[in-house]
């Protein structure tokens, strides 16, 4: 069937036209069902989520307004799924950079530089009008995009005012939790007034960052790697004098200099920019120069101000544990990791994704206490395997720079370019098409999948790059353009979703009832018969986080028994914590 390919929905969910939903009352004695400490990315999206499905829920976060530090500058395609849910992709994707601004990440000595080698990616205008070249390896009906977090945050917080069921309460510092058997209470500080607060909440959620107040009151403590590779300087800065060469300027550059080496953006494709410097070794990072490392960056001196450096290590740290009773992790409160390959904010708004169901569940009564177990298994598994991905990045790329005949305009220097720049193509590809990080997770182990057809993942799983689509249980469900030029996203319940697969699918009105009596809301998507070579199964069971809970050909005989585990219900000792996860 042929359907526009990565063409973004303008279509919003229906529930999303109805600001508050139909949220249930908050129980008595409590200011929420549910509190958020953390109002970055990962907790707005968390709010956001709650606030699509009509749940109460108070945001706390300490700064007054959105961030002005551009830490995260790319949004995978698996959040822009997301946020194409919440009917958000296109304002986004208009953002950041201007329509026509190529993504190209470049391989230079220097911005000024000899150019190597480079990656060519899409601008949001190719995306929008379908021209884009990687399109047709991207099985998504959303392309990556680059947009820096001090774009990104405003728009989140702009939808999240749109919902009645969501508190957004800014300039509140958390300094504490107390936690019984029926509630958690929030301890802070109005930081306008110094006058103490507090919020009494059924569950209380940490995005509150790598240095999390949350995670530190409930004993947590983070596990891994304290340093990993050279620590860094983050060189925000803004030039309306700065001319980057060539009739195709990039977005990301790879620089190495005599003193400094590291990677440097454009972050609005006008006059801001952010600079990655490495401090290596034997060098105080503390007395390191910013403006020497601009110099280096970009080849020769030109007019600049410095908005804000930040110095730091590199770390690959994930919490022993996401959860602790009625206290949850989300996003760097969870893991951190250093920032390549932009996994990090994303992993964060996969965690509230994949915990914002759950809690409705919960909240509504179709879930129990047992699903944020395996929010904590699944999602701290791919918090591991995603860290050591993010960790695997950069190294050779240094390497391969490193020579300092690079630099030099010799016929010898003309050569080792050209090889160095073949080489940097052939090696780092799977950084800038990392399909397997953003398309190719697969929980593994967990109580929240049932047994399918499928005995072992499809060959050629896993890894960066590789993606290989499938119904296995515990992968995202595959993408399938609909003839109304919809996506199968597009039309899935905020619920399950059945999907019966082409004219000879079963009826399957056993796990219709089935689902009716547990009380689960079930949507049922019949697709034609086209779909059938995607989705190789006629029957699909979708969780709301679109990961595939089971598949098969025809309807389990025990619709309740396949069901009721899924939820938390009937869980036998057996069905406990196998972690694993791969992509």
């Amino acid at each position: 069937m042929s359907a526009p390919r990565n063409t973004p929905s303008t279509a919003r969910p229906a529930q999303a036209d109805r600001p508050g939903g139909s949220a249930a009352t908050t129980s008595a004695g409590l200011d929420a069902p549910y509190v958020i400490v953390g109002g970055g990315p990962v907790g707005m999206s968390l709010a956001l989520d709650l606030g699509w499905r009509g749940i109460p829920v108070i945001l706390l976060e300490q700064s007054t307004h959105t961030t002005a530090n551009p830490r995260c500058n790319t949004t995978n395609a698996r959040s822009m799924e997301y946020f194409r849910r919440w009917g958000l992709a296109d304002r986004i994707r208009r953002a950041g950079l201007p329509g026509d601004q190529a993504t190209d990440a470049v391989y230079t000595t220097s911005i000024t530089g000899y150019e190597l080698t480079r990656f060519r990616l899409s601008s949001s205008d190719e995306v929008f009008a379908g021209t884009a070249p990687e399109a047709a390896e991207w099985p998504t009906p959303e392309l990556q995009h680059r947009i820096s977090q001090i774009y990104l945050e405003p728009i989140l917080e702009q939808e999240l005012r749109r919902y009645a069921s969501v508190t957004v309460r800014r300039g509140v510092r958390v300094e504490g939790l107390t936690q019984d058997e029926d509630s958690v209470t929030v301890h802070g500080t109005e930081m306008a007034t110094g006058r103490p607060v507090s919020y009494r909440a059924g569950y209380v959620i940490g995005c509150d960052g790598g240095a999390s107040e949350v995670r530190r009151a409930v004993g947590a403590r983070f596990v891994g790697d304290p340093r990993v590779g050279d620590r860094r300087m983050s060189i925000h800065f803004r030039s309306e004098k700065l001319e980057i060469p060539g009739p195709r300027p990039g977005w990301w550059y790879w620089w190495h200099g005599e003193h400094h080496h590291g990677a440097f953006m454009q972050l609005d494709g006008h006059s801001q920019y952010l600079c990655h410097a490495r401090v290596r070794e034997g060098q105080d990072l503390e007395s390191a120069d910013p403006h020497l490392a601009l110099r280096e960056a970009v080849g020769r001196d030109f007019p600049y101000e410095i908005i804000d450096v930040v110095r730091w290590t590199p770390r690959r740290m994930v919490a022993d544990t996401f959860r602790r009773g009625r206290v949850l992790l989300a996003g760097d409160a969870a893991h951190i990791w250093v920032n390549l390959g932009g996994f990090g904010m994303n992993a964060g708004i996969a965690d509230a994704v994949a915990l914002s169901w759950r809690l409705a569940a919960l909240h509504a009564g179709w879930g129990t206490p047992d699903l944020l177990d395996d929010y904590a298994l699944e999602r701290r598994s791919v918090g591991e395997s995603t860290s050591r991905a993010a960790a695997s990045i950069g190294g050779y790329i240094e390497d391969a720079l490193a020579d300092p005949r690079l630099h030099e305009d010799t016929v010898e220097g003309a050569e080792l370019r050209t090889q160095v720049g073949a080489r940097l193509h052939e090696v780092d590809r799977a950084q800038w098409h990392s399909l397997g990080i953003q398309l190719g997770t697969r929980y593994a182990g967990s109580p929240g999948l049932a047994a399918g057809t499928d005995a072992e993942p499809p060959e050629g799983e896993g890894g960066m790059g590789s993606y290989v689509p499938s119904v296995l249980p515990g992968v995202r469900l595959p993408h399938f353009w609909l003839a109304e030029g919809d996506a199968v996203f597009d039309r899935l319940g905020q619920g399950l979703t059945l999907l019966r697969v082409g004219s000879d699918a079963p009826e399957a009105a056993g796990l219709v009832e089935a689902a009716r009596d547990v009380g689960i809301p079930l949507t049922v998507l019949d697709l034609p018969d086209e779909a059938g070579a995607v989705y190789q199964r006629r029957l699909v069971l979708v969780r709301p986080d679109m990961h595939v809970a089971w598949s098969g050909d025809e309807q389990p005989e025990d619709g309740p028994r396949l069901l009721r585990p899924l939820c938390g219900f009937d869980r036998t000792p057996a069905a406990t914590a196998g972690e694993g996860a791969s992509g």
